[in-house]
């Protein structure tokens, strides 16, 4: 051999040795974890974990999705990487992910007695439904048995606002967990934030001006909120399941970090300690080709395209309202792409194409998109600020109005009433917010910003989960999630100030009076003198 071909070999081998130098490097202290992850068995909260699930497994981790038996399609997890363990759920009642549970939240939308029987959160409300779901999960002795038997290293949850029972299942398997959550009470998971400057996160109560009036305001809905929630967990599964004496509260702040699904690009800025992490946008990803079928058909509406989705919940509207629906969009230049059920007998605009499934973030990624007709669920908003297109928003029930009024607020968005619109107020906001620099300016300055963090979607989740496995978060954790409510609001030492003051003020009041009479009496009290007889 050469002198010549031996260096030449002598380099290449370097060059191998110095990249598997640089893989060792990059797998330092990132083993495989095994990795659970369980949420609220309605569609979009499991993909919004299951999301973040397939990120975990493409850096190299062993991730579980807990499902009920009756989840449609577990395939679609396993085609993520994920590995499913199920729950049994009867097959008599309604489930979290079925018909039966939407055409019960559809219901309750359009019936005109929605709120006050959602008030009273009957059993077989959604939140009575996310509750029996955790029931049979907490049961389920083979479940429980094989969920055990993983021995996992770390969990991911998401207490829902309104009922947190899936925070059971780590606890009871003593395992580290992560709290993810998009609606919550500010003090009830420690975070510094006054009604003073900010609104209950997911729940509208005042416009964002840091006003006398919206302060009074929020602090009032502080309480009433605090109270509401409260009211509507279910304690009953929280004592057989853990016999501590815990409250929800208690278990929650167990967590070794917590997601806030949302952040200042549509929110508000949030005082946030290091153990808080804002992940918006979970889902958002660069938009993949439309399916051949799909884009032959957007190419032909040279005027642009209007995608309009109800999430996964809210396909079956009144037929008055699809009516209403259709003859807004007969009137548009635009072509449109729906998924939404078309009562019989009515017919469809040429312009409009309904389909049973779209893939909404392709769509909005898509270069002729120009609006989103939607109901401002979290995840479809951020899909929409990612991909840089306006949002006419018809909220439907939890935090939707709260959406919907915040992308109002940042001029990114309108909000319409799904309960009483016509079909002409309808085409003159389509028409405004299409042929309007202002939405269309607004939005895609928000994505540029938005597009610019560091990370974002399940790549920030992911790597926040690996910090905790690889460090812990005990260098993140704030002091105050371990004070009971009434020391983090400091209402002991109001309490001891207010109590020394009064003292203070009663001794001095006291003693000025004695005082006073002292000295009237010497300046103006002569005793009489008797006479001597």
């Amino acid at each position: 051999m050469s002198v010549t071909a031996a260096l030449h070999m002598g380099g290449s081998i370097k060059r191998v040795l110095l990249l598997l130098l640089l893989v060792l490097v990059k797998l330092e202290n990132v083993n495989g974890a095994r990795i659970l992850l369980t949420s609220p068995q309605i569609l979009s909260h499991v993909m919004m974990q299951a999301t973040i699930g397939e990120q975990l497994v493409k850096r190299g981790h062993e991730v579980y999705i807990a499902v009920g038996s009756r989840y449609p399609k577990p395939e679609s997890l396993e085609q993520l990487g994920l590995q499913t363990v199920t729950y049994h759920i009867p097959q008599d009642i309604p489930f979290g992910i079925s018909d039966d549970t939407a055409s019960l939240l559809q219901e309750r939308i359009f019936n005109p007695d929605y709120k006050k029987k959602l008030a009273k959160t009957p059993a077989d409300s959604v939140v009575g439904v996310i509750s029996r779901d955790c029931e049979f999960m907490m049961s389920d002795k083979n479940f429980m048995e094989q969920v055990r038997a993983l021995k996992f290293d770390i969990a991911l949850v998401e207490p829902f606002a309104p009922n947190p029972c899936v925070v059971l299942l780590p606890y009871n398997l003593n395992i580290p967990f992560v709290s993810m959550t998009r609606a919550y009470l500010p003090w009830n998971i420690r975070m510094p934030a006054l009604p003073s400057f900010l609104r209950i996160p997911g729940i509208i109560t005042t416009d964002n001006q840091p006003t006398f009036f919206n302060a009074l305001t929020n602090s009032m809905y502080y309480l009433f909120a605090h109270w509401k929630v409260s009211g509507i967990w279910n304690n009953t599964l929280l004592y057989r399941y853990c016999p501590q004496h815990l409250t929800w509260n208690d278990v929650i702040l167990k967590s070794e970090l917590v997601f806030f699904i949302g952040d200042h690009h549509l929110d508000s800025a949030l005082p946030m300690f290091p153990n808080f992490i804002s992940v918006p946008g979970i889902t958002i990803r660069p938009a993949k080709p439309l399916p051949d079928k799909l884009e032959n058909l957007t190419s032909q509406f040279h005027d642009g395209i209007i995608l309009i989705t109800f999430g996964s919940m809210a396909t079956d509207f009144p037929d008055t309202v699809i009516v209403k629906f259709l003859q807004a969009f007969s009137r548009v230049k635009q072509g449109v792409i729906a998924r939404l059920r078309i009562p019989e007998g009515v017919a469809v605009p040429a312009n409009v194409h309904v389909l049973n499934w779209l893939p909404q973030n392709d769509i909005l990624g898509h270069k002729l998109t120009k609006l989103f007709v939607t109901h401002c669920g979290s995840n479809s908003q951020h899909e929409a600020l990612y991909h840089g297109v306006p949002m006419l928003g018809f909220p439907l029930f939890a935090e939707q109005p709260s959406n919907c009024e915040r992308a109002y607020e940042k001029g990114v968005g309108l909000t319409m009433d799904i309960h009483n619109f016509t079909s002409e107020e309808l085409f003159d906001n389509i028409q405004e917010m299409i042929y309007s620099t202002t939405y269309s300016g607004n939005i895609k300055r928000s994505s540029a910003i938005f597009r610019d963090e560091p990370m974002i979607g399940p790549n920030k989740a992911a790597h926040w989960i690996e910090h905790v496995i690889k460090y812990g978060s005990s260098h993140l954790r704030s002091p105050a999630m371990d004070l009971p409510l009434y020391r983090f609001l400091m209402l002991d030492v109001l309490a001891i100030i207010f109590i020394i003051t009064f003292a203070i003020l009663t001794i001095t009041c006291l003693s000025t009076i004695v005082i006073t009479k002292i000295i009237w009496r010497k300046l103006f009290y002569k005793p009489s003198q008797k006479k001597l007889q």
